[in-house]
């Protein structure tokens, strides 16, 4: 009997092409049901009772978290995975406490990530005893692993990782270099290796992220690895890149990897660039932007750096050029910026999202950073995409 699957996304395009381009009968699975959003969903969840439920994780009326937690209540069993439209560590975190199996960039679906998984899904619900993974299906495997580590959604990456450091990847456990490269598009593997393999004469290692890469080497190798790093940015393979270490053995290699990748992120979300700070300030705004759908006091924040709060208040302004106040205010309407103009979740939605519950206090707020109320800023993004759009298809 086939496991019985939901699919739930406000997109139709998504819904339809999950449907058709996944041969879910070679998992042994079937989608019955697909729903718009979490308030369909959970009603087709009742009446239904897939197995597997993948859905969406902004939708109007019901999100898929709640959607999430209902299914979590009342069916334990069931398996359920996120897609998102991008890297998002409260929504991973919040996924992990809800159960959730794993979690899906819709920008960046791969087959192999998707073989992976439902692979994963079927022996679970099944019971099936797993074979032991071919060396090549191994190596897509722990990819995959350690994409979901990075999100923060499981820890199965560091068990992988301690047996590849006394194994393939010993040389790591003495000083170590990564360099985090941005823009590098589709990852194509072959042809990568092959590169680093002509233009690098050292021990490396490189591990696919979307369209960054981690480059990893002995750290006596810097010179060696910048300079080509120039090369690339000339050539146009890669934008940029971010660097760190120098570092050793398991502990250090998952501490230095997550600190980069959190700060790229950042560096593209939230507009922060954090080089010069000093470490509370550091531990400060990292505390800060985990918890941006919380109202937040700067007593409360000095106190998690263990400082008074007149003396965090001094020690921010100098460091960061502006009040702590300032600086939260500045990132949460970016992200109330994004969400008004990707998603179609109401201004209440918003409002909870960026730690501002109160729907008309967060107009005003919205208006006095941005000069225009939440629903005029849709509106005008709207309209700019359609602009955008239009004349998009009159240049082809």
């Amino acid at each position: 009997m086939s496991i019985k699957v939901m699919i739930v996304d406000d997109e139709v395009l998504v819904r339809k092409g999950l449907k058709a381009m996944v041969p879910w009968s070679r998992y042994g699975m079937e989608v019955v049901a697909d729903a718009p959003n979490g308030r369909k969903g959970w009603e087709a969840f009742m009446q239904i009772q897939p197995e597997l439920v993948i859905t969406d994780i902004v939708m109007p009326e019901m999100d898929g978290l709640e959607l999430c937690r209902r299914v979590k209540e009342q069916a334990p069993q069931t398996k359920v995975l996120l897609l998102s439209c991008h890297r998002d560590f409260t929504f991973a975190q919040q996924g992990i406490s809800l159960g959730v199996s794993g979690y899906l960039l819709k920008t960046e679906f791969q087959d192999d990530e998707w073989d992976s998984l439902l692979q994963r899904m079927r022996a679970e619900l099944t019971g099936e005893k797993k074979q032991p993974p071919q060396p090549r299906e191994r190596q897509k495997e722990w990819r995959l692993e350690f994409g979901t580590w990075l999100t923060g959604l499981n820890r199965g990456f560091e068990q992988s990782l301690a047996a590849m450091l006394e194994a393939q990847w010993g040389w790591m456990n003495d000083a170590t270099r990564v360099w985090l490269l941005a823009g590098m598009g589709e990852y194509r593997e072959e042809q990568e290796r092959v590169m680093l393999s002509r233009e690098l004469d050292t021990t490396w290692e490189w591990i696919p992220c979307g369209d960054h890469r981690f480059l990893f080497c002995p750290a006596d190798s810097c010179r060696q690895v910048e300079s080509l790093l120039v090369e690339w940015k000339l050539a146009g393979t890669v934008t940029s890149w971010e660097t760190a270490g120098p570092f050793s053995g398991r502990e250090q290699w998952l501490l230095t990897v997550r600190t980069l990748y959190k700060k790229t992120e950042w560096a593209k979300k939230f507009g922060v660039m954090q080089d010069a700070w000093q470490e509370p300030i550091r531990q400060a705004v990292h505390y800060a932007l985990d918890r941006l759908d919380t109202p937040l006091t700067v007593s409360e924040v000095a106190s998690q750096v263990g400082l008074s709060r007149s003396h965090f208040s001094v020690l921010f302004k100098k460091g960061v050029g502006e009040s702590f106040g300032e600086f939260l205010d500045k990132r949460r309407v970016r992200i109330a910026q994004g969400m008004l103009g990707e998603t179609t979740m109401s201004i209440q939605e918003v409002a909870e999202r960026v730690g501002l519950p109160d729907a008309k206090y967060f107009s005003k707020w919205f208006k006095k950073y941005t000069g225009m109320s939440p629903s005029h800023y849709r509106f005008k993004q709207k309209e700019e995409s359609g602009r955008t759009i239009v004349h998009s298809t009159a240049q082809t």
